[in-house]
């Protein structure tokens, strides 16, 4: 038997266009370089997680900013989506038509790695981010109590990384202190 949202051979590349036929069933799903990406929802310490880091984030940005769970990044043409567990972007984009945010105008994306598939946060996002231009991304991981900030994309990933733990501080995209024992319970 075959699930009718996947075709039975591909004609071409997945498109985000193809996304607007998937079923709202709960499952989250992203396309990388034409690929589809389909994910379970992401469980109750997950989302603690990222709530925690959301709260301490709004805290302290600038009220231009604004800092969002799940609003997709969408790759200019279109082959590459991704929905960020949270990203900051300027507050006035959230009254566009725009269907979704583009890579530059994301200031930070941010991933809370799932345990059920770190891969994807830690290789194919990392890497699709980058190739697409968001400035800044985060990968916050549960299992070492760390964040692993990316800054400078190129084509052919991050130039720059800086691992955290204990303390977070940094004045881009404002300034912000965490206290990532308070984010990671």
């Amino acid at each position: 038997m075959t699930h009718p949202l996947l075709r039975p051979q591909p004609l071409r590349a997945w498109q985000f266009e193809d996304l607007l036929d998937t079923p709202d069933d709960g499952y989250r799903y992203e396309i990388f370089d034409g690929s589809l990406i389909v994910t379970p929802p992401p469980p109750m310490p997950h989302a603690n997680v990222v709530y925690r880091l959301r709260r301490q984030l709004e805290r302290q940005a600038t009220d231009e900013l604004v800092i969002c769970e799940n609003v997709g990044v969408l790759r200019r043409d279109g082959t590459s989506y991704f929905i960020p567990d949270l990203s900051v972007f300027s507050g006035g984009l959230l009254e566009s038509s725009l269907p979704a945010l583009p890579p530059t105008e994301a200031k930070l994306v941010i991933e809370v790695v799932s345990p059920s598939n770190p891969g994807n946060d830690l290789v194919l996002k990392r890497y699709g981010y980058a190739v697409a231009g968001v400035p800044q991304y985060w990968i916050v991981d549960v299992r070492t109590q760390e964040v692993l900030v990316l800054t400078q994309p190129g084509p052919m990933g991050y130039l720059t990384e800086q691992k955290h733990s204990g303390v977070l501080r940094g004045s881009d995209p404002f300034p912000f202190e965490l206290n990532l024992a308070e984010v990671f319970g």
